[in-house]
């Protein structure tokens, strides 16, 4: 309950600075639906040419977008307005310093208890298309219980991805592996069986791109699966244990932003 009472005020607090910058949040919006705009147009006019693409339909490309939008906003929303600039700000400048000064977890304080309000219009966008592709399919309870806990399994296995990354500016304060994950990132809003085999097995049990938004979207709309649930489960544990581990190891290494 305390770290969610730090999320709340955290969150609180960014809010009330974000919407100080009217134009900032005007400029927010467009973009947010201009690139929306751009996925859903790519795959209505592929649709049109064609009934379905790799067995996903129309309406079920749109459920994967919108679900894909909603974890991107998540992220955008509460682990990226920290962790990407950890290599800088963390390390190089010496913010984990503080952080390891304060009565609360510092894995927390560094990964979680900043946030950007404005990127949850990328969520809200996300549900409106997510409600327009389940608007033409029906759905079943065990389905959408399933989509909620492989949403919640991808939203950890991405913080836990994010961390891993954050963790190298430990060894390697210079490096910057941002790019790649942002890349890889993309992969994610297309359902996993359009890619070559040897890909699919990557994005599925490598870079788990997979639970991002194809495993919760085929869930929803074709049933709960026990063995994808249970990996999705598996695979978020898994990551956040690893993420611990590196994060101790990496602070037994830290001496201090001006060592």
């Amino acid at each position: 309950m305390k770290l969610l009472r730090l999320v709340g005020v955290g969150f609180s607090m960014a809010l009330r600075r974000s919407v100080a910058f009217r134009v900032n949040l005007v400029f927010d919006v467009l973009l947010a639906f201009t690139g929306l705009g751009t996925a859903v147009a790519a795959v209505l006019i592929v649709f049109t040419r064609a009934d379905s693409l790799a067995g996903w339909s129309r309406s079920e490309f749109l459920v994967l977008i919108g679900t894909y939008q909603l974890i991107t906003g998540l992220r955008g929303t509460f682990i990226d307005p920290n962790l990407s600039w950890f290599p800088e700000t963390g390390i190089r400048n010496g913010k984990l310093d503080a952080y390891l000064l304060q009565p609360a977890s510092s894995l927390f304080l560094a990964s979680l208890s900043l946030s950007s309000p404005l990127a949850l219009i990328q969520l809200v966008l996300g549900v409106g298309v997510l409600g327009w592709g389940i608007s033409a399919q029906p759905l079943s309870v065990a389905g959408v219980i399933s989509w909620l806990v492989l949403v919640v399994a991808g939203l950890v296995v991405t913080w836990a991805l994010s961390v891993l990354l954050a963790c190298l500016a430990f060894w390697a304060p210079k490096l910057q592996l941002d790019v790649f994950f942002h890349s890889a990132w993309q992969l994610g809003r297309y359902p996993t069986d359009v890619f070559a085999r040897p890909i699919r097995v990557v994005l599925t049990y490598v870079f788990p791109m997979a639970l991002i938004a194809s495993g919760p979207s085929a869930a929803l709309l074709r049933g709960p699966r026990v063995g994808v649930v249970a990996g999705g489960l598996l695979a978020a544990g898994g990551a956040a244990a690893l993420a611990g581990l590196a994060w101790r190891a990496g602070l037994r290494r830290y001496t201090g932003a001006t060592s």
